[in-house]
């Protein structure tokens, strides 16, 4: 595995219950490049994702909420 690890956070304008956000970190774990993705249950509307940035960039990331439907934007890195 690459060592050229980053995180990205991202802030999801929609409000999703549990189910759903289980599911949307269960879809982006299988993106190409992520390593890990998560929330905190106080914050569910901000999205962390760790990645390989020799795989994938944060804006393609970025791309694949935007793809799914959702309202995102970075806020962090």
């Amino acid at each position: 595995m690459s060592s050229n690890l980053n995180e990205v956070v991202l802030h999801l304008e929609e409000t999703l219950d549990d189910e759903t956000l289980r599911r949307l970190e269960d879809e982006v774990r299988r993106d190409p490049g992520v390593v890990s993705v998560g929330h905190s249950p106080e914050k569910a509307h901000m999205i962390m994702v760790v990645y390989d940035s020799d795989s994938t960039r944060a804006s393609n990331l970025l791309h694949r909420f935007q793809e799914r439907g959702l309202h995102a934007q970075v806020v962090g890195m």
